[in-house]
């Protein structure tokens, strides 16, 4: 065989390399995206992307956090907490953690339950960083006293704040808080098979959505995280004097679409709200599980999946997808079968980065000063 020459052969070798360097990306860019919801077997909770503020009381300090905070694994802690901003800076400050449904987390390092006032779906919330990765400077939970260090049924029942589970020791809240989240009240949490999965608790605060392409709006911190007529105070439609739209008094809740089976299903939230991510998905929220009818879709239906009655139409919309007979959410069509199927978490495209999204955070901060102001 002829030996190439010497441009050829730089041309292909080019080629090889650009082609390699594209597929490691992709595969960097999923386990960058995997790990940024936790691991499969304890996924983060909460709304990512949520804009706003709330305060807590942590260790005796005053701390202002992101409405976001826990939604996802990142050092929530770095520069933000009081102690770190001091020097020496503690080693937890810089450990990725996030907020997780201890119900639904099968780790050895199990997640611990927040003091902080944060809670998800009727309890104070839990949190992991081994989920993220971290590791868990924070807590002495390796202690020989602790649940998780005692090995059998006999150590872990000598324990009085442990409970053998029928596979590990763990603490007693824990499992009274399994137990407890299928006594929910629906009308509060959603129906049992349509949980709220935001985190509520957040009193003091704001968070802000848009209520069309350009209007953003103040809404109370805890938005979404359990059912609640959450527009009646803060849409505009609902605010002004006279009649009101009847979905000013609808309750409704963000909930994850991979595991919400109410007769309509959950609906994707509208476009210039699509930085809104739940578990690497786009947020969805349902008035059904609520046990509220929905009026909303009807009077804003160029901006929802169900509303388009061709696939052609149904194409035309990122979020959307054609199963065949209807047009839904991607996740509902194409993402949550194979999760349940695999185990592992499905995940949409990653948000592009641009000029526009810029400019509308920055609108955003503008907005928080003034409000901040008032």
């Amino acid at each position: 065989m002829q030996r190439l020459s010497s441009p050829v052969w730089l041309v292909l070798f080019a080629a090889r390399q650009a082609a390699a360097a594209v597929v490691t990306h992709s595969l960097h860019l999923r386990s960058t995206m995997s790990s940024h919801y936790g691991k499969d077997s304890c996924p983060c909770v909460g709304i990512e992307n949520l804009k706003g503020y709330y305060a807590t009381q942590e260790s005796f300090y005053h701390v202002q956090r992101s409405s976001e905070t826990g939604a996802t694994c990142q050092a929530w802690d770095d520069g933000k907490h009081p102690k770190c901003r001091e020097e020496p800076t503690p080693a937890w400050c810089k450990q990725s953690w996030c907020y997780v449904d201890p119900c639904n987390c099968h780790l050895d390092v199990l997640p611990k339950q927040t003091i902080v006032g944060v809670d998800y779906q009727g309890t104070p919330a839990y949190w992991s960083y081994n989920t993220c990765g971290g590791m868990d400077f924070f807590s002495s939970d390796m202690s020989p006293e602790a649940c998780v260090m005692q090995k059998d049924q006999g150590q872990c029942s000598s324990k009085p704040k442990c409970a053998w589970n029928g596979k590990q020791c763990v603490g007693k809240e824990l499992i009274e808080t399994c137990t407890a989240a299928t006594k929910l009240d629906t009308s509060v949490h959603g129906e049992e098979d349509c949980r709220c999965v935001g985190l509520s608790g957040k009193e003091t605060g704001k968070a802000f959505m848009f209520v069309n392409e350009k209007d953003l709006v103040k809404y109370p911190p805890s938005i979404g995280a359990t059912c609640k007529a959450w527009e009646m105070d803060s849409h505009p439609e609902c605010l002004k004097a006279g009649d009101k739209p009847a979905w000013c008094s609808a309750a409704w809740c963000f909930v994850d679409p991979c595991k919400c089976k109410t007769r309509s299903p959950p609906k994707a939230v509208m476009g210039a709200n699509k930085d809104l991510r739940f578990q690497g998905k786009t947020a969805y929220w349902s008035y059904e599980t609520c046990g509220s009818m929905d009026s909303w879709t009807a009077s804003h239906s160029s901006e929802y999946c169900p509303s388009q009655k061709s696939q052609g139409a149904c194409s035309k919309m990122d979020k959307c997808a054609w199963n065949g007979k209807e047009c839904l959410g991607k996740a509902l069509v194409d993402i949550c079968s194979k999760q349940h199927d695999t185990g592992v978490l499905g995940l949409e495209a990653p948000l592009p980065s641009s000029t526009r999204s810029r400019e509308k955070l920055g609108a955003l901060f503008i907005l928080i000063a003034a409000i901040a102001r008032v």
